[in-house]
């Protein structure tokens, strides 16, 4: 699997992290990711994301993954299939672009150490939740706080091929233009 470069482009607007991302608050799985620090520090960015292409929630060894409204289920170590679906997906790591250009966001609970290490199962799941949970994005909004410009990065998957996969970028990049407008 080659590495692939997104498109990022520069959006003008006034508002800030917090404005932006209440455009993003009733769509699926949206997210935003905010340190609330000095920007000079560690403070810089802010990211904003929705609508992944393929969601992972583990519950054990079943794993459900939705790609594009299809769910299924695979069954196994949560990690190894997380790790299998991240592959797919891999973005050019150049250090010129920004720090976040897409990719799987989530979380990891405490009780996946049980596919590390042996250990007891005493935890009760009264909550329901996931012991896994990831969106794969295929548009980030980034917001550099010090410099106070925002990006819109688009990568154009879950497409494999170049010429598609640049038209999804394209297509979903002005996708996220006309909710910013």
């Amino acid at each position: 699997m080659a590495y692939i470069r997104p498109l990022i482009e520069e959006y003008p607007v006034t508002a800030d992290s917090v404005e932006l991302f209440r455009k993003f608050t009733g769509r699926p799985s949206c997210f935003f990711l905010d340190s609330g620090m000095d920007p000079d520090k560690l403070g810089r960015y802010s990211f904003i994301g929705s609508d992944p292409f393929l969601t992972l929630k583990s519950f054990g060894e079943t794993t459900e993954v939705t790609f594009l409204g299809r769910p299924s289920k695979e069954t196994g170590n949560p990690l190894d299939i997380l790790n299998r679906h991240l592959e797919q997906y891999r973005i050019d790591d150049d250090e010129s672009m920004l720090p976040c250009a897409g990719g799987a966001v989530g979380y990891i609970s405490y009780d996946i150490g049980r596919f590390i290490e042996t250990l007891p199962c005493t935890a009760v799941n009264d909550l329901n939740l996931p012991e896994c949970r990831f969106g794969f994005y295929d548009v980030i909004i980034t917001i550099d706080n010090l410099t106070k410009k925002t990006y819109i990065v688009s990568t154009g998957f879950p497409e494999q091929d170049e010429s598609l996969r640049m038209k999804r970028a394209m297509e979903r990049l002005h996708e996220i233009k006309t909710i910013l407008d």
